[in-house]
């Protein structure tokens, strides 16, 4: 209202109104997003609901009509009522020569003269004239009703109908661009026997470990939500759960994921509930593992929604790059490591206060170090950025996960495990934090515990993460289990260095030498630093001197360098 003011109407369109007023950053599309249409209806009906309370004698309104972000001033034409004023009579047409004699002209010296049709005294309140003094004031108001009509309009709906508060979460103006999640209270469909687990409980656990994750928002979701709250609540997804008890008495956890507002469809799932144990929530757990690890892991239902969105073409955003640097850590191409790096750098710049993509890059970084491909200074980056995603975020279970990491390979194992035992008590829903953990583990010679989580990670992902394929195949070759060396190294889905040397080492393992030194080959050709200095690059994520030992002396077997008797022992 402010900029029509000013004469900046044609600047009143709906990307500007998204962008400057409703924090939107510059990749908003209103064709496809219906936010600023969604606020523009509830401005309308404030400004009526204002207008027929409150507002009723104002002598000019804000009107927006349907279709336009133009706000329209009206003038009210219609006189108020005052004992010292004689009111016209509605009914009767009068002639000049039927009109009584004027009243004396009011002392002020700036008195409208009369208008025929009607006595003087009445014309006066027709003749509002908007002073200068009056249009200073008129621009003051209307942009404090502009500020909090649509800027933050849920604060005039509490003052001017505090009994009509709307159940719509409050939304925050997001920055990165992560989907919004909400999940709906769980409903209870075939009440006999009763449900087998308690909706409320269920809920809160769903909704709690869902916002354990780092790459969504979730928003609480009231009881008595409509549809049309949930659609004007910026909500992305609205997860549905019910709780259907079948004639037979199974019970069954039946889930819709629904995009938003359109309400369509993205996932359904039903999970039978088994007994459980007997401790409370014994039931509840394995449905929540359940649920979060198809809905969020890496390449999980809402990444996979998420992705059909982009815009190959489209502008760059902070939670664009989440995605891409999910494709990264699966396939090793050093183009695609570029452009990551280069993401997450501009989005780091452009939200100082991103945890996650300083999460990102760190990991990126600790991963140059770790394949040869950074400068001296690759480890030591990672830090910096690993220990600012804590400050920003203390809860993130990736940063302290990423801080293992680094300070393993500065050689601090004791801190680095510790950083590992937070990032599971943080978020043991993460398929991440039980592989990279569990990985750890097995490379500091705790073989036992780490595959006992590496298997806990198996069972939850859909996809084949190189670093769960490689932590397990480690453990296999620890302990001379050829059979699941063989299996694992078929699941390594790239061909990075170490993927190559893990096929080697199954070759060898196998007894086919010719074709273990036929597969290491390519590295050899290429000077690659796992053939070359072997000891010094696995010892950058090994930790365990032992271990290391062991596979070195495999590799010079191959290659001829070494014994082949204490390779194969």
């Amino acid at each position: 209202m402010a900029q029509t003011l000013a004469g900046n109407a044609d600047r009143i369109k709906g990307y500007t109104i998204a962008v400057e007023a409703l924090g939107r950053d510059a990749s908003f599309d209103p064709n496809s997003q219906s936010i600023v249409r969604t606020e523009a209806a509830r401005l309308r009906q404030e400004l009526d609901r204002y207008y027929a309370e409150a507002g009723r004698d104002d002598p000019v309104r804000i009107a927006l009509p349907r279709g336009r972000y133009v706000p329209v001033f009206t003038r009210v034409e219609t006189p108020a009522p005052s004992p010292e004023w004689a009111a016209p009579e509605p009914t009767v047409e009068k002639t000049p020569a039927a009109e009584p004699a004027a009243s004396p002209a009011p002392a002020a010296a700036d008195a409208a003269p009369p208008l025929p049709p009607t006595p003087a005294r009445s014309d006066l309140p027709f003749r509002f004239r908007l002073t200068p003094a009056w249009l200073a004031v008129l621009a003051v108001v209307a942009y404090g009703l502009f500020d909090v009509l649509l800027i933050d309009h849920w604060n005039l709906h509490r003052i001017l109908s505090a009994a009509e508060e709307t159940l719509t979460p409050r939304p925050t103006r997001r920055r990165t661009g992560e989907p919004w999640l909400a999940v709906e209270p769980v409903a209870v469909v075939g009440t006999e026997g009763g449900p087998a687990v308690a909706p409320d409980a269920l809920h809160a656990r769903l909704t709690n470990a869902l916002a354990r994750f780092e790459d969504i928002t979730v928003v609480a979701a009231p009881a008595a939500m409509s549809a049309a709250a949930q659609a004007s609540a910026d909500l992305d997804y609205l997860l549905v759960p019910r709780l259907v008890r079948t004639a037979t008495g199974q019970s069954v956890l039946s889930l819709r994921l629904l995009a938003m507002p359109e309400r369509r469809v993205v996932w359904h799932d039903e999970i039978a509930i088994e007994p459980g144990d007997a401790s409370p929530g014994g039931a509840i757990e394995p449905l929540v593992v359940s649920v979060t690890s198809a809905l969020l892991q890496p390449f999980g239902i809402i990444p996979a929604a998420e992705r059909r969105k982009l815009d190959p073409d489209g502008p760059p955003s902070a939670y664009r790059c989440t995605l891409v640097s999910a494709e990264l850590a699966r396939y090793f191409d050093p183009q695609r490591r570029e452009r990551t790096r280069d993401c997450l750098e501009a989005a780091i710049r452009e939200h100082p206060a991103f945890a996650l993509g300083h999460v990102l890059l760190a990991r990126l970084h600790y991963r140059d170090h770790v394949f040869g491909n950074g400068g001296p200074d690759s480890l030591e980056t990672a830090l910096t950025l690993a220990r600012r995603a804590v400050e920003l975020a203390p809860t993130s279970a990736r940063a302290h996960y990423t801080l293992m990491h680094i300070h393993v390979a500065r050689g601090f194992l004791e801190r680095g495990l510790a950083h590992g035992e937070r990032a599971l008590a943080l978020n043991p829903y993460d398929l991440r934090v039980l592989m990279q953990v569990g990985g750890q583990l097995v490379a500091a010679g705790e073989v036992e515990r780490g595959r006992a989580l590496l298997q806990q990670a198996r069972r939850l992902t859909i996809s084949n993460p190189t670093p769960l394929a490689w932590s397990m195949f480690l453990a296999a070759f620890l302990d001379d289990d050829v059979a699941m060396m063989a299996v694992e190294a078929d699941r390594m889905p790239g061909a990075s260095d170490r993927d190559v040397l893990a096929r080697a080492l199954l070759l060898a393992r196998q007894g086919d030498m010719a074709g273990a030194r036929a597969t290491l080959a390519p590295l050899e050709e290429r000077r690659s630093p796992f053939v070359e200095r072997p000891r010094e690059m696995l010892a950058r994520a090994i930790v365990s001197p032992a271990i290391v030992d062991r596979i070195v002396a495999a590799i010079e077997a191959i290659t001829g360098d070494g014994p082949t008797s204490q390779a194969l022992r």
